[in-house]
């Protein structure tokens, strides 16, 4: 009940805010780029949502659940991308574009724009997919709803949400969202360590190279962490399209700090959580560690 409860008031609330924020609309500008005042607090906020997702919950966790510290390799190439961001972020926002092939086709050629159009329509129909299946599995696990069914709830309302405001909706939902997530995920490590008997219980109950810097992986293996990693996140579309939606060059290149702390620790502290709920439950799916120690690893 107090999972249903907890949903529900979160649901209401994005939809409050994707409401009020509608009722602001009065051009293209706003819709697609919230008519480009987002503040730099504001932007760190939905960029760290852009990029943490299911994609962290699940299939962050389901590798540190086989490859422990060592998996901190994927989410170093996000934050290597973010060192080369920052030196571009201001330039991206002086362009004042309102998507990246149009930002192409300014710098280079109308064939470019084609390219990188087709390039981003197959890259995010794959992204949108694996978020609506991550949002489907929370679904199921929470409620039993199959995940199929959940997967379409979950395209529904993230789709009814954006076409209320566009960027602005977004934005301010996910003001919310990142609250939400930051200082959930920062309160619930403390009591799961707790829960699972201290570092050294964890310790004890993992294999040894679970706690080194490359844990099993080769060089190579670690590589092939990185590298996808640190493209995705120096070609996401998502990420330009915010930019141009700030209100100064300014707000652009002082969210990317916000934005790489904010990364760094909620990473590193999501990692931990699926380390120490591995040696907790070790004969569940890899990838549902994290809701699996949510639910019954931390007081409720």
């Amino acid at each position: 009940m107090l999972y249903i409860a907890a949903l529900s008031i979160t649901v209401l609330a994005l939809l409050a805010v994707a409401i009020e924020r509608s009722r602001l609309l009065r051009t293209q500008s706003d819709f697609l780029v919230a008519g480009r005042q987002l503040s730099a607090t504001v932007l760190v906020a939905t960029l760290l949502c852009s990029w943490i997702g299911s994609g962290s919950l699940f299939g962050g966790a389901e590798n540190a659940y086989r490859n422990g510290l060592a998996s901190l390799w994927m989410p170093a190439g996000g934050w290597a991308g973010l060192v080369v961001i920052y030196l571009i972020a201001g330039r991206a926002r002086k362009f004042s574009q309102f998507t990246v092939p149009e930002l192409l086709e300014t710098r280079y050629h109308p064939v470019a724009r084609v390219l990188g159009t087709i390039a981003i329509v197959i890259s995010y129909t794959v992204i949108t997919s694996y978020q609506f299946k991550g949002g489907g599995n929370v679904l199921h696990l929470t409620f039993g709803i199959p995940t199929e069914t959940g997967m379409i709830i979950v395209a529904v309302f993230v789709m009814a949400f954006t076409a209320l405001a566009g960027m602005s909706s977004v934005a301010y939902v996910d003001l919310l969202i990142g609250f939400l997530a930051t200082f959930g995920t920062i309160l619930a490590f403390p009591f799961l360590l707790h829960t699972a008997g201290g570092w050294t219980a964890v310790r004890n109950h993992l294999p040894a190279d679970h706690f080194q810097v490359f844990g099993h992986l080769t060089y190579l293996q670690a590589v092939g962490f990185f590298l996808p990693t640190l493209t995705l996140m120096v070609g996401n579309q998502n990420t330009y399209q915010k930019f141009f939606s700030a209100r100064s060059e300014r707000d652009a290149r002082i969210s990317v700090i916000g934005w790489i702390i904010g990364t760094v620790v909620l990473e590193t502290v999501i990692v931990l959580i699926a380390l120490v709920g591995s040696s907790m439950y070790r004969n569940i799916e890899a990838w549902t560690t994290i809701p699996h120690a949510a639910r019954f690893g931390v007081p409720s």
